[in-house]
This record gives structure tokens, sequence and C-alpha cells, in this order.
């Protein structure tokens, strides 16, 4: 699919080359032409409107009422973003091979077989006359640009000629795949897959299977203990008895049960989408944090927000100004949705990150025929016979390259291509995955975010809040996404909180596990069932009992004047490798999640405010300059057990080994790079882009900056190394943990090896060398200075001679010829960027990508693979889609700065199509304008509407 789109796309780029430069006079003078002429007609609107946008690119709407504010952001989004509209909508009702054609065909069955156009059409009766009223206005706009204007280029490329109208379902499709991508996973499934093969492993070798699982390499705990709320939970939760004991009845899994998820894992990974909710590697993630009026410079609150998700081309946010009636809104959007998801208003600034909260569960279920079902087939529960209902499904695809337009074919069942979804009532109308009819066993998943659900109606009401209690009050809205929100306001308020309907399984709140815990795939037969809701919330829809919301990990105006969250533990509930000790105030288990992202991010922005705020007032600066941090926390914990070894290895009498590597002139030489280095990663190329850039442009490195780029690499490469002869050695075929545990199971091997001396709670010695006789330290040192020594081999050698051509001097070893970023359309080739149709030219063929800064757990996210061990292992696809920074003051925003990776059109060869870019890449920003006065200074155009 790919070569075709490829070569489809060189056909329409020869109409784009021709077209007037967006920085052209002859361009420049069209678009400020536009402000001066007669108003445009536009059915539908009720009063005149208008649409402005700045010098960034980013457009100000100004209409009389709610219904023209949404009509012209539904214009806006058209304008500039409808392709990615139309791709986001096919994707979540799984037609998306009828645009790009059959190779999308495996995710469609996989996003059909989710059910999120089901999903979506339970949502829209629950919603506010508001946010109806909103959804139709915005399709106007949306079909009354699409009707009057020529497609975007990838139709012409896709050979396609017309457009679907857009519907008020379609952005209901698109805020559920939004919502979906944020909090659904099926990590149930591969952390049993792992566990059923350790046991089977340690049953067969002599080691404890679930220790190796649980306290060696899988751990809840986190590589940093940065917690959001210090204290936890106010009054703390009393301790519960351990429940780790569960762990030993992953026995009681079918077999076919553990093959049929290595099966699903192996066919989800298939899919670009579908990988980022299955493979950590690749999960989506946040930094923000907000910091009180009295630890600022100016006295006023000041709040920071860098939403992590897919770098793509188009960017995932639009950046808009909403302007009419109670709305004066300013932030990102998602192009087929209205409203401002993150931002601010004249009142109050918000930011979101992801809380990997388990809202979904995956069972294994035992089917049998069943005549009086529907689809002949029934799930057993408690002994008795309930039917699984079948969806009749029917795939088309567009057959690209034939030279016939709108070539939409039938695509017939078989071959992976099913005929209906089955669908299981008891789990939320949760669908079965996988089925094996000869023994009757099937997975299913059950998810909040299969029930009706009000995205929407939080998000307009976070828009027009004037404080924290209508804050409150919008969130009570948001069912389901998982996140955490910090929040400051005019009034001097900070806070933060948690919100998601978190369901309450059966077996926890009787205050045990039955079986195995909720986070591996459960019991179907009776005993793991959520419990039907008992004491529903304020505004509650879920049809569970969830966690209430004054349960949730929150803190108003806490006494230490600051709140962080950077996707990490909120509440220190796992800070003790045990997320299921706690008890809810009124009893019960109290579960939230079976572990958070480790840290990385968390504990160094922990450590950059309380360092500032030691010394003085926070200042706007020092907030964009955490933002944009690249230091690499693990190598300022790891680095000096590498210099511990090399002394260790020179001193006398030390086994020979080890003595060969502390005399090995390289070793040594990397060592003290190290030593001297301060964990920062700039890319040392004149190419690279790096945050000490000037403002979107590129600039020669420094001398420093090129030893301490040199140094990133090693440490990069040594990392991989380490993981790979310290824990991967040992494991054989089994499973491995993803990065981040990876990680943690090495520092915390390090960490206790006075205590444990490397041997794991399974009895794994992890540091064992065989044929040497030696010390456990020895062997410790050993292994340690052997990985750098592999990882200084595996520099000069073939797998990295595409970056550094073989070189055997570290000082060609530079970071950015490793770490780099294509922003990937979904059409590929020459629409991704770059080369961005010749917008963006690639810096370092034939190297694909653009060289930035940062690293794996960098605070400015960019994190690859922490195993990469090849040229293109290092590069990253995910990291902060805007960064803003926001100070309030008393009856107005003081100040609010932003930036986005592009720029506000999706559409190549518009002048606003890349143009934030570079200033991305610098990390760098733009001022965010809201007054006319403002945005009088620096207005690109202006274009006037009437009915």
């Amino acid at each position: 699919m790919r070569a075709a789109l490829a070569a489809a796309a060189l056909a329409v780029l020869a109409g784009l080359t021709s077209c007037s430069s967006p920085s052209s006079p002859a361009g420049a003078a069209a678009s400020a032409a536009r402000g001066g002429t007669a108003p445009e007609r536009l059915p539908g609107l009720h009063g005149a409107a208008t649409i402005t946008r700045d010098g960034a690119g980013i457009a100000h709407l100004r209409a009389a009422d709610e219904h023209d504010l949404f009509l012209l952001q539904g214009w806006v989004h058209a304008q500039d973003r409808l392709f990615q509209m139309d791709v986001t909508r096919r994707r979540a009702a799984g037609r998306l091979a009828e645009l790009l054609g059959p190779g999308a065909l495996p995710g469609d069955v996989q996003l059909r077989t989710f059910g999120l156009a089901r999903a979506a059409a339970r949502s829209l009766p629950l919603l506010s006359t508001r946010a109806v009223a909103a959804l139709e206005a915005y399709a106007e706009g949306v079909n009354a640009w699409a009707e009057t204007h020529p497609l975007p280029p990838e139709y012409a490329a896709l050979e396609l000629t017309t457009f679907e109208p857009w519907t008020v379902m379609d952005s209901l499709l698109a805020a559920k795949l939004i919502a979906f991508g944020l909090s659904f996973d099926v990590d149930d499934i591969e952390r049993t897959v792992a566990l059923a093969t350790y046991q089977q492993a340690g049953a067969a070798m002599g080691f404890d299977g679930a220790a190796l699982f649980f306290e060696d390499l899988w751990r809840a705990a986190p590589f940093d203990p940065a917690s959001t709320v210090p204290d936890a939970l106010a009054p703390s939760p009393a301790i519960a008895p351990a429940t780790r004991a569960a762990a030993a009845s992953a026995g009681k899994l079918h077999p076919r049960a553990v093959a049929l998820a290595a099966e699903f894992l192996g066919r989800v990974k298939g899919d670009a989408f579908l990988r980022r909710l299955t493979d950590r590697e690749e999960r989506d993630g946040s930094n923000q944090w907000v910091i009180a009026g009295a630890h600022t410079a100016g006295g006023s609150p000041m709040l920071a927000s860098d939403p992590h998700l897919a770098l793509g081309a188009p960017s995932t946010f639009y950046p808009v100004h909403l302007q009419a009636g109670p709305f004066d809104v300013i932030g990102n959007s998602f192009a087929g949705v209205p409203s401002v998801v993150v931002g601010h208003n004249r009142h109050l600034a918000w930011g979101a990150t992801v809380d990997p909260f388990d809202v979904t569960d995956v069972f294994q279920e035992q089917v049998v025929p069943d005549p009086s079902s529907p689809s002949g087939l029934a799930t057993v529960y408690q002994g008795a016979l309930e039917p699984v209902i079948p969806y009749p499904e029917a795939y088309r695809a567009n057959v690209i390259g034939d030279a016939v337009m709108n070539d939409l074919v039938p695509v017939p069942a078989g071959n992976g291509i099913p005929a209906a979804t089955l669908v299981v009532p008891r789990r939320n109308q949760g669908p079965i995955i996988q089925l094996d009819p000869a023994t009757g066993v099937a997975l299913s998943v059950q998810y909040t975010g299969f029930s009706g659900t009000r995205e929407l109606d939080a998000f307009l009401g976070y828009d027009v809040a004037r404080g924290i209690d209508d804050f409150v009050a919008a969130m009570r809205h948001f069912d389901v996404g998982s996140q955490n929100f910090c929040y400051a306001d005019d009034a001097g308020n900070i806070a933060y909180f948690t919100h998601s309907a978190v369901p309450v399984r059966e077996d926890l709140q009787q205050g045990f596990v039955d079986g195995l815990p909720p986070f591996f795939i459960r019991d179907g037969t009776g005993g793991n069932e959520w419990l039907p809701v008992q004491h529903p919330q304020p505004l509650q829809v879920v049809p569970y009992e969830v966690v209430p919301l004054e349960e949730l990990p929150h803190a108003v105006n806490p006494p230490a004047g600051f709140a962080i969250n950077a996707n990490n533990d909120p509440a220190g509930l796992t800070l003790e490798n045990a997320p299921l000790t706690k008890v809810r105030p009124g009893g019960g288990i109290y579960y939230l999640a079976p572990g958070f992202d480790a840290g990385f991010r968390a504990g160094r922005i922990t450590r950059r405010v309380k360092e500032v705020l030691a010394a003085g007032k926070m200042t706007f600066e020092q907030m964009q300059s955490i933002q944009a941090d690249v230091t690499l926390l693990d190598a300022q914990v790891l680095v000096p057990y590498l210099a511990a070894a090399l002394e260790h290895a020179r001193r006398e009498g030390a086994p020979a080994p080890l003595a060969a590597l502390g005399a090995d002139a390289g070793v040594a030489g990397a060592v003290a790079r190290l030593a001297a280095w301060d964990g920062s990663t700039p890319t040392g190329i004149p190419e690279g882009w790096d945050d000490a850039d000037p403002p979107g442009e590129l600039s020669a490195p420094s001398a420093a900056e090129v030893q301490a780029s040199v140094a990133a690499t090693i440490y990069s490469t040594w990392r991989g190394q380490a993981i790979k002869n310290v824990i991967d050695s040992k494991l054989g075929a089994m499973p491995l943990p993803p990065s981040q545990q990876a990680m943690t199971a090495l520092r915390n091997l390090l960490d206790r090896f006075d205590a444990q001396q490397g041997v794991g709670a399974s009895g794994i010695d992890f540091f064992a060398v065989p044929g040497l006789d030696a010390s456990p330290a020895d062997r410790r040192d050993l292994v340690l200075l052997k990985s750098l020594a592999d990882a200084l081999a595996l520099l000069s050698g073939p797998d990295l001679a595409p970056a550094f051509g073989g070189s055997t001097d570290p000082d060609d070893w530079r970071w950015g010829k490793l770490h780099r970023i294509v922003f990937a359309h979904p059409m590929g080739g020459p629409f991704s960027v770059p080369p961005g149709l010749g917008a963006f030219p690639a810096p370092l063929p034939p190297l694909p990508g653009i060289p930035t800064d940062g690293g794996f757990g960098a605070v400015d996210a960019s994190s690859h693979g922490a195993r990469a061990a090849s040229a293109n292992a290092f590069m990253f696809s995910s990291g902060p889609s805007n960064r803003l920074v926001v100070e309030l003051s008393r009856g107005a925003v003081k100040r609010a700065e932003s930036v986005w990776p592009g720029g506000a059109s999706g559409v190549p060869g518009q002048w606003n199509y890349l143009n934030l870019l570079p200033r991305w890449l610098s990390n760098d920003t733009v001022p965010l304008f809201t007054r006319a006065a403002e945005l009088g200074k620096d207005t690109h155009d202006v274009v006037q509407f009437v009915p």
C-alpha cells in the first residue's frame, strides 16, 4: 500500500510546486487583500462573523452566538484539516480502507470489532442540548466548506473526487477515538503471556516465575519515586493484606487462552495506530505542572502543559480561539470536534496528562453452541448460558492505481475479514477478540468507553468555566479518557485533579483477589465482574459502580505551592511495588492501576521545580526552560555505577577479565567522558535542532555541546547493552519486560546489590558470568564494563554504520545522527515530514528524519526504546503535540505562549502548513492573543462572513 500511495502522491507534487509560495510577494499580497474585500456569504449563519488569522496562522473566530461560533469552527477545521478529519472518522468506524486502500483492512477489522461506532451511537442521547447544537452547527460548517472548495491534494493521489458529508456522528466517532487512544489498553494480555511463560519456565528450571515477574522484572514500583500528591490520599488509606499470592493462580487459565493472547498481540502490532495501544514503547504521555502565585516572580499562578501524543503530519492538535457569548477561550482543539479541549479562557487555565487508570479488562470466556442465541453461540456465566450477539459487517476498499476514480469495491468475508462482530452484552457490550472453536475458549474485552459518554460536555464546560467549582462540575462529565488535570485561575487558586469512571471489581470490593488480579486476563465465568451501579455518583452515566471523585487523587491549593504530573503515580500507590495493598475508606481494596509511568520525566521536573523554588521565585522563562529540559535522569542515576566499576577494575588483584576491561583505553576513555557529562543530549551537529538554537533557526554546536552529544550517544548505546547483558540474556526466548520496566529492574538490582548480591527474588543471578570464579561485586562490575565495551563495538560496527560510517573515533559519534523524527502522514512517502512535499527537505540523507536533542525519558519527550541498537532504533514518534505556559492574573491572562509541531494547516503549499515547526524544533514559542488590541498588531488576514 505504501508504495502505491507514494507513487500516486508524486503525481500531485508538480501541481503543488507551481503554486505561489506562501512567503512570496504574490502570496502575501493575496492573503492581505482578503481583509479588505466584501464579506463572504456563508449560508446557515445567524449573524455576521469573522475569522482573523494572526501571524502564527492561528484562527480567531468571533461570532454572534454559539451556533455561528461552532459553524465557523467546522469551517476552519475543514479548510485546514479536511483529510485528517476524514482519516479520523473512518479509522474510528473501521472504514479506513475506503480511503487508503486494502492495506488498511486489518486495522479496520480490529476497530470495527472494538465497536467505537456502536459506542458513539450510545453517546448521542446522553449529551446536553448545548453539545448537540454545537455538533450540528459544526457539521454545517464542515460541509459548507467541503461543498464549495477543492479537496486537499491527498484525494487526487488516492483517486477520489468526492467527500462524504460530515455528520454529528462523525464528530462523536472522532471524540470516541481520541478517548479510546488515551485510555484503552490490552496490557492485560501482554502481562498474562509473560507471567504464564515465566511460571512454566520456572517450574521446569527451578526458579520462581511469579517472583521473576512481580518482584524482578515487571515491577509496579517506578524508577523514580516522584508522586503528584506526596502524602497520597487524605486520610492515608489503611494497609490491606498483601495479595501477591494470587499470582500463583495463573495456572488456572486454559493453555489455549495464553496462545490466543499471544496471537492477538502479534496481529494488532501490524497496525500503526493499534500498535500504540499494545506496545508500551510507543505509549502516549504528557507533562504538566502548576505553581502558586506565592512562589512566582509575578505573584500570579503559572501553569505549564505539554501533552504528548503521536507526532504526525499534520499535528494532532489544531490551535484556535473561540469567542461568542460566554465563550472566550484559546488553545488546542481536535479537528473533527467542536470546542477547545486544553487551554485557557479569561479566568482560568488547565492542562491534561494521561492517567493510566485501569478501565479495561480482558476475560477468558467459555463459548458453547446455543441454538436459541442470534449467533448460535453463548458464553457460560455461573453455569448459565448468555447469548452472544452478532453484528453483521460489510467492508469496502478503495482501489488505487487503476486510474479509475472513486473505485470502491466490496471485500468478501474470509481470509481475516469476518462476516460479523461477536459481542458479549455482559462485557459492557464488548466484543470477542479471539475465539478457538475447537475448545470454545475465547477472549473478550470490557471497557468503560463502550458505554455512551459525554466528553464533549466536559470540554464545553471547561471552555466557559469561571472558577474552580465550574471546572469540577464540568469534569464530572469526563466519563472516559483517564486524565490528570492541572488547574490555575485568576483568583489565585491552583489545583490538581484526576478523573475517569474507574470500575469497582466485585472481588476487590470484598477485600480479596479471586484468581488473577484485574491487570491480567480474568475468569469470565464468575467472580471477577464489574459491580453494577449501586451508589450512582453525581452525573454518572457509566452503568457500573465507580470510584467516587472524592476518592481519586486530588489537591487544591496544596501546601507545597505546586503540583506536578507527568503520568507518574499520582498518590504514591505503587512505591512499595504493591498496587493492591490499599483499602477504600468504606472497605474493599483501593485499586486504580497496576502501575504508572516510571517517573523519568516527573522525577526530573520535580527536581528542577524544587531547585528553582529553593533559590527564589519561579519565572515564566524558567517554566519554559523546564519544559525544554533534555537531561537524562537515568544517566544521572546509573553513570556513577559505571565509574565505580572502572575504579574497582583497576584495583590490584582484580580478576583478569575485569582487569582487562579496566586497562582498555576505549572503555576508560568512555567512562571519563560519561563521568564529566551533565546528562544533557544536544545533537552535536549543525543540521540538528537544539533548545540552545536561536528561535526557529539552526546554529553550529559549541565544543561543549559536541562533547555532551558524544557522551549521550555512548550512554544511550550502553543502556541497551546493559539491559541485554543483565536482563535479556537470562530470559532466552521468554517475553522481555518493556523499556521502562527493564530500566526499573536494572536500577533495583544495582540499588539493592549490597543486600541481594545481584540475585533476584526469583533466585536468578542477574550478574552471573559463566566460567568466572569471582565475587558477586566483581561479576557485577565486569558485566557493566563489558556492556560498555559492547556499546563501543556497536558504535563502530555495521549496525550503526549508516550513521557513523564505521568510525572508531568517538568524536564522530554525534547524538543527532541517531536521534531523529519523521512526522508520519497516513499516506507516508512525500506527504510525511520530511520532506513534506518539498516544504522541509531531509537534513541528513539518506538517514530518515530530522535530528533533535532529547532522548529516553527526557522531559522534552522524545523517547526511543531503551534497547535501541541500530541506526534507526533511536528515532522517536511521539512527544509534545503542544507546549503551553500561561501566567494568570486577576481578571485576565497576563501572558501565554505556545507552539505546535507544524502549522494550523495540514494542506501542503499553504503559508501556515509548517510555519511553526522550526520554532517547535528549537523549543521556542509564539504569543497567544485574545484581545482585539493585541491581535490587531499581529494580523495576517481577516475574513468577514454574513448569512
